[in-house]
């Protein structure tokens, strides 16, 4: 019994000191460590608006119509121009055809809408894919059109009417008649009373359904310019050109030197 006594004292002993430590170990289980505190966030007020703001509606891009002297190729509306109210053009000094009801003017022989102006003749050329009635190519442009008219085939290409030629192309004056799809950069407007025709390159055309035709100059149009092979014509000491069966008289419109189609037999 002695020898059980100091093994129960030192038992006691170790109970006694590592029961905390054992408590604590097996409280970890419900321990939580308090949350760190959040830093605070400054915000900066709402901006307020005493007026929503206005928005701008885009700009509206004008319509392109056939007047503007581009390409075209019949995406546009042929019947445009024709609503158009046609251009009073100031006379000077008219005299009042009873017949036709226009102001005309009298140069010799030659009855026109405007005074008789002489200037020099300069031929004028379209660009580099234009060439002259009678000028020879060995080959035309890939995307050439071929037409069918009178039981012929033309080519046509930037303006120009071809016809086969011993082992080429030669440039022909365009039948009147033919069709085209479109024309070419640089064509010009012309007004003739309510009417208006197209002019390019010395050739004049009115749309249709299916593109633009190939006329007789009308008389009376005004015109730009004239291209190379234009003959220069005499009567009675006034200078006229002519061109594709056509006489053009000297003018001047707008303060510019012009051209207008006019009959010799007036």
């Amino acid at each position: 019994m002695k020898y059980y006594a100091p093994l129960f004292i030192l038992a006691a002993s170790l109970l006694s000191t590592s029961g905390p430590a054992s408590a604590q170990r097996f409280n970890h289980a419900n321990f939580s460590r308090p949350a760190a505190p959040r830093p605070e966030v400054q915000r900066s007020a709402p901006v307020m608006r005493s007026q929503p703001v206005a928005r701008q509606a885009a700009p509206v891009q004008p319509e392109r119509t056939i007047n503007g002297g581009s390409r075209n190729y019949g995406n546009h509306s042929i019947e445009a121009n024709r609503n158009v109210a046609p251009v009073e053009r100031e006379a000077v000094n008219p005299r009042a055809d009873a017949r036709s009801h226009v102001n005309i003017y009298h140069t010799n022989n030659f009855k026109g809408n405007h005074p008789y102006y002489y200037h020099p003749y300069h031929p004028y050329y379209w660009g580099p894919r234009w060439h002259p009635v009678g000028f020879f190519l060995s080959a035309l442009a890939a995307n050439a059109i071929r037409i069918a008219f009178n039981n012929q085939w033309y080519y046509y290409d930037d303006g120009c009417f071809y016809l086969p030629q011993g082992s080429g192309y030669a440039v022909v004056i365009p039948p009147i008649g033919a069709v085209v799809g479109y024309l070419p950069d640089g064509y010009e407007t012309c007004q003739v009373g309510d009417a208006y025709y197209y002019y390019y390159a010395g050739v004049f055309y009115t749309a249709i359904q299916q593109g633009y035709q190939v006329i007789p100059a009308p008389a009376g149009a005004v015109v730009t310019s004239i291209p190379d092979g234009a003959i220069e014509q005499t009567f009675n000491g006034e200078s006229v050109l002519f061109y594709n069966n056509t006489y053009f008289a000297p003018i001047l419109e707008n303060g510019q030197d012009a051209y207008e189609v006019v009959s010799p037999n007036g």
